[in-house]
């Protein structure tokens, strides 16, 4: 019977094949699902911007032809580095906006407030997109206990007294949650403020967002 002998020399080599060839599976699988993972989260993030763009601004401004692009947003009067959202046609031609704004007014702070805007900068709808405000009492305001934040709908900042009633304004309150509704009525009437007061199209791309 005929021996085979290999060197330690020759067992490291093959070894060394052996690891360098699972590594470059490893990488292989490790690429591939992150590519396959980066289109999920694409496509996610695609169908939660379409979803915001339904809820916050008209049918109509959504179309195969609306073009989407995150911008950020910062002015004094609603934070710094706020997400601003820009609609347009193929043209270019601005069909709307989604605006995130903050505001320190509330009782438990920061109250974050999200809203679309019609071409000619008046507020299609406000929604609320985080607050801390307390259960039962500030959170009165939303969408889930009344019709409050209707009262922003189609309103520019000559159309309307941005104040409550119990200010000397034309907006109603809800009894209990005064301070939250006062915070984004003020808060409201400073992003329209904001915006008017912006070159909007000179805004910062979002981090890795493209034109």
């Amino acid at each position: 019977m005929i021996k085979s002998f290999s060197s330690p020399f020759t067992r490291a080599i093959a070894a060394g094949f052996t690891l360098a060839f699972i590594a470059a599976l490893c990488v292989f699988f490790i690429l591939h699902a992150q590519h396959n993972t980066s289109e999920k989260i694409s496509a996610n993030q695609n169908a939660r911007m379409m979803q915001v763009i339904n809820d916050l601004l008209p049918a109509e401004t959504l179309t195969e032809d609306t073009i989407t692009v995150c911008k950020l947003f910062s002015h004094k009067k609603i934070g710094k580095n706020m997400p601003f959202l820009t609609v347009t046609d193929k043209n270019n031609k601005p069909l709307g906006y989604i605006a995130t704004f903050s505001t320190s007014r509330g009782y438990s702070n920061p109250l974050i407030l999200i809203a679309g805007l019609t071409s000619d900068l008046k507020i299609y709808k406000v929604d609320i997109q985080a607050s801390k405000e307390t259960p039962g009492i500030g959170d009165k305001v939303d969408r889930n206990h009344g019709n409050f934040l209707d009262q922003f709908d189609n309103q520019n900042l000559e159309s309307i007294h941005w104040e409550v009633k119990k200010f000397g304004g034309d907006f109603d309150y809800i009894t209990g949650a005064t301070v939250t509704s006062r915070a984004i009525v003020l808060a409201s009437r400073d992003l329209l403020k904001a915006v008017n007061e912006t070159d909007l199209s000179s805004l910062p791309l979002c981090k890795g967002a493209l034109q």
